[in-house]
């Protein structure tokens, strides 16, 4: 059986079979070079996407696993770039966002909550089960029945709202310092 000639086609019978072939090999070759149950899963699923959508692109010279498996590859050093990415604007914004909570900050402690109870009630949910309560992406995301892709972008969209808030907030402090200088 031609397998790459029939998705070519846009059988769905022949995808089916694929999908079954090769969805607990690919997992598991995932899993192994990430140890993250998440991460496979998420490769995995994108990889049949892309098989799907790029069907039509198939070559008949390679081994449908070489494709699919090259496929995965590629997502898979897609989905390590955004994470690495996310990580590295997370500790910057951590860093830049660390706040005592002695007398020494009160005022920008008063503007980090301000910042975060004008937050979505869910995005503000889902900041303090991750910061505050010291949750997993994944724990929250079973918590509230979402998916973790969601919780990580309900972070990414509260990190950023945090940022913003507190650029003003430099910003003004900057100046007034300046002033005071003066």
């Amino acid at each position: 059986m031609n397998h790459v000639a029939d998705l070519a086609s846009g059988c769905l019978q022949t995808f089916q079979t694929v999908y079954s072939l090769f969805n607990q090999k690919l997992y598991a070759y995932i899993l192994k070079k990430t140890n993250s149950a998440y991460m496979a899963e998420e490769v995995v699923q994108l990889t049949f996407i892309r098989l799907w959508e790029k069907r039509e692109t198939l070559s008949a010279e390679y081994n449908l696993s070489t494709q699919i498996f090259r496929i995965a590859g590629t997502i898979l050093i897609d989905q390590l770039r955004k994470e690495a990415v996310s990580k590295k604007h997370l500790s910057v914004v951590e860093e830049d966002f660390v706040l005592k909570t002695d007398t020494e900050q009160p005022e920008m402690l008063h503007a980090l909550e301000q910042a975060i109870e004008q937050m979505a009630p869910v995005r503000k949910k889902v900041f303090k089960m991750s910061k505050v309560d010291g949750y997993s992406y994944k724990e929250i995301a079973e918590m509230l029945s979402i998916s973790p892709k969601t919780v990580e972008n309900h972070i990414s969209q509260a990190l950023k709202q945090l940022r913003a808030a507190f650029s003003s907030i430099i910003s003004l402090a900057v100046i007034m310092e300046a002033i005071i200088k003066k």
